[in-house]
């Protein structure tokens, strides 16, 4: 925090990204990308940052977002919350689903308990609000869906199950405006992405920790065994 109020918060920023994307400690990358998520989506000296990357309107935004998402990997929970962020609604969606390929631990499921804490906080008011845009948003109303799905029935599944009970009927919600809204335009502008290319990057990566938690447990019950003997 304090090095982006003294330098450029997005060369910080894409320099992290970089050296955490060849990182060969795959547990300390994901604690160290947890960290420096938490930072840029609560921290106020962010903020320019975050309303960049909001609408990745620019080259250079859309350049930040493809950066910070292959190392955001090392964290499955933080790259949907990055997608959010971004409003790549559509691809946060296609990550949830790889969701169930994935080994759920209790500290998975605290992540997510912790991302539905977030979304209930003010960075993510414009999400909230685009709830109400249901014909325009399904993607956002299926990823928030699945984040439920995800979770046991605790204070976290009441919060998020709450808040989609209040999403209303688009019967309702219908206009005679038959212009497109501004959020689709504004995520148009991020069309040239290859979400393809980074959800195979986002498998590659998480397979490469599911080996390295089997090696850490494997060392860890050779371990046992010595004491024993």
């Amino acid at each position: 925090r304090q090095l982006c109020l003294l330098l450029n918060a997005e060369n910080i920023f894409h320099s992290m990204a970089d050296i955490l994307l060849r990182e060969e400690d795959l547990k300390f990358a994901s604690t160290m990308v947890h960290t420096l998520n938490t930072i840029l989506l609560t921290s106020s000296e962010l903020f320019q940052l975050r309303n960049q990357l909001k609408d990745l309107k620019t080259p250079e935004s859309r350049n930040l977002f493809c950066c910070l998402y292959r190392s955001w990997c090392h964290n499955p929970v933080t790259t949907v919350s990055l997608c959010f962020l971004t409003q790549n609604y559509k691809h946060a969606y296609d990550l949830i689903q790889k969701f169930g390929d994935l080994e759920v631990t209790v500290d998975f499921l605290t992540e997510v308990d912790k991302l539905v804490q977030l979304i209930e906080c003010p960075i993510f008011t414009y999400l909230r609000l685009q709830l109400l845009d249901v014909k325009n948003n399904p993607y956002l109303i299926k990823a928030l869906y699945g984040l439920l799905m995800l979770l046991p029935q605790s204070s976290a599944f009441q919060l998020l199950s709450h808040r989609l009970q209040c999403v209303p009927n688009p019967e309702l919600m219908q206009t005679t405006d038959g212009t497109k809204s501004s959020a689709g335009i504004k995520r148009m502008a991020a069309s040239n992405i290859d979400y393809t290319e980074l959800l195979q990057h986002f498998e590659k990566v998480q397979n490469k920790h599911l080996e390295a938690r089997h090696q850490r447990a494997g060392r860890a019950e050779q371990l046992d065994r010595r004491v024993v003997l």
